[in-house]
């Protein structure tokens, strides 16, 4: 079974490109996400190791990412790991890892209940 899930942050603007395939267009987004892992080293000092992933989106998918998510933003993704194969300029072959998104969630944030309280809090004030 080929099933992905991971969570992070863009690292830059979403590329959205619409491809045309005879009398149709199919959008496609292309973005990295930087997902960060803590753990303990054996001489108990923490350290953080990041892990750069490459996706892609398609269809309505594709654009909703383009239009709501900008470099820096949390994105939480779900989808199936994909293999890309390749020759360069030069004849060499290429190859990477890439994750193609078939869901995405917007991640909860942290401070959602404060940013409420201050909302109900500045309706009390106006009414």
């Amino acid at each position: 079974m080929n099933i992905v899930h991971i969570s992070g942050a863009l690292t830059k603007t979403p590329e959205l490109k619409k491809i045309a395939n005879g009398d149709k267009t199919t959008t496609v987004v292309n973005f990295v996400i930087a997902s960060s892992r803590r753990f303990r080293k054996k001489d108990g000092n923490s350290d953080e190791e990041t892990t750069f992933v490459n996706c892609e989106a398609w269809d309505s998918g594709a654009e909703t990412i383009a239009k709501w998510f900008d470099k820096g933003d949390n994105i939480i993704i779900h989808g199936s790991l994909k293999n890309e194969r390749w020759e360069d300029k030069e004849g060499n072959k290429r190859s990477r890892e890439k994750v193609r998104v078939s869901n995405f969630e917007f991640p909860p944030r942290a401070n959602t209940k404060k940013q409420q309280s201050a909302e109900v809090k500045e309706k009390e004030l106006v009414t």
